[in-house]
């Protein structure tokens, strides 16, 4: 019968069920960089057509209380954040008859292919995640209570390259946390494989001495693991690194570091990111599937080939600005 099989052989549909077996236990080790985000889920059918409007949490402050006088009302809600699922991603990976008669190695190639198709779709996801590094106001210091939460590294040229990250860096964007009444718990600091060289080259470390986290910097380097890499806490953030962090297109000339230094141009920076996960309400980010990565199979008897199909939808945006602090640093090393 010409066009898809529709009588597919019992190796073909257990194939289908190993790999949506093998998919949704992939499924459950996410991505580092899904945890900064906050998942919501019963997400209504129709956003994905429609927009989503989810109130923003703010704080309250107490009033003058006395006897017989009615307090005035203090709304819990003090601000809408508009999201919708505007990403739809998949891959389609084919086998043809031929690649299993004539591979020696093609059953171990089918076998890794939802591995392959769930890592195609995590670095997609991870990329996005990053991009919101940049979803503040550009050319803005989107100050919070005085306090700068986009700026400049200030690396001076002398011990560090100019504009690079510096341990002053780290805290101040704690500072700015603070400022915004960010919780002090569950601190993130994403940056760039450049920043991490940069900051493994320090070695003079007599004048961090206020700062013991970096004992054993010298000895033992910064660790280097696969995928988004957990290095060390400075001044109380998890640093991990990251080569997805998004980059500017165009220079923001009215950045300036953090104590005010002027900048030439941040054309080609990379955007660190510095960020509180204590729980889902303080997390910057938000985002939602519309369709959890799923995968399905299928044989066409025209062509001999059977299909292996991996796809999703999900929508990402930031929901909490107070709780992001973004410093941009070159992405170069030696120049």
């Amino acid at each position: 019968m010409a066009g898809i099989d529709s009588t597919w052989g019992s190796t073909h549909l257990q194939r289908n069920e190993i790999f949506s077996a093998q998919l949704k236990e992939m499924l459950q080790d996410d991505l580092i960089a899904q945890q900064y985000v906050r998942w919501l889920s019963d997400i209504p059918s129709d956003s994905i057509r429609t927009e989503l409007k989810i109130n923003s949490i703010g704080e309250l402050d107490v009033d003058d209380w006395a006897e017989s006088v009615s307090l005035p009302d203090r709304r819990m809600d003090t601000g809408q954040f508009t999201f919708r699922i505007n990403e739809f991603k998949g891959v389609k990976v084919p086998f043809t008859d031929h690649f299993f008669e004539t591979s020696f190695q093609a059953g171990e190639v089918l076998s890794r292919t939802p591995v392959k198709m769930k890592e195609a779709m995590d670095r997609y996801l991870e990329g996005k995640i990053m991009e919101l590094g940049n979803a503040q106001t550009l050319d803005s210091d989107n100050a919070i209570n005085s306090a700068k939460h986009r700026f400049v590294g200030s690396g001076d040229g002398t011990s560090l390259p100019t504009n690079q990250l510096t341990p002053e860096d780290f805290a101040y964007a704690k500072y700015a946390l603070k400022k915004a009444n960010v919780p002090m718990t569950g601190m993130v600091a994403v940056v760039s494989p450049e920043s991490e060289f940069y900051l493994s080259t320090l070695s003079n470390l007599t004048d961090m001495s206020y700062n013991p986290r970096w004992e054993g910097i010298v000895e033992t380097g910064l660790l280097d693991t696969t995928g988004i890499r957990f290095i060390r806490n400075i001044y109380g953030f998890d640093v991990y690194v990251s080569e997805y962090l998004a980059e500017n297109d165009a220079s923001e000339a009215n950045l300036t570091t953090y104590n005010g230094g002027a900048v030439t141009s941040t054309e080609g920076y990379t955007t660190n990111m510095f960020f509180s996960i204590a729980d889902d309400m303080v997390k910057p980010f938000v985002g939602a599937w519309g369709r959890t990565p799923r995968i399905v199979s299928w044989r066409d008897e025209d062509i001999e080939t059977e299909y292996h199909q991996l796809t999703g939808s999900f929508g990402l945006g930031m929901y909490r600005p107070e709780s992001l602090v973004s410093i941009l640093t070159p992405n170069t090393i030696g120049s």
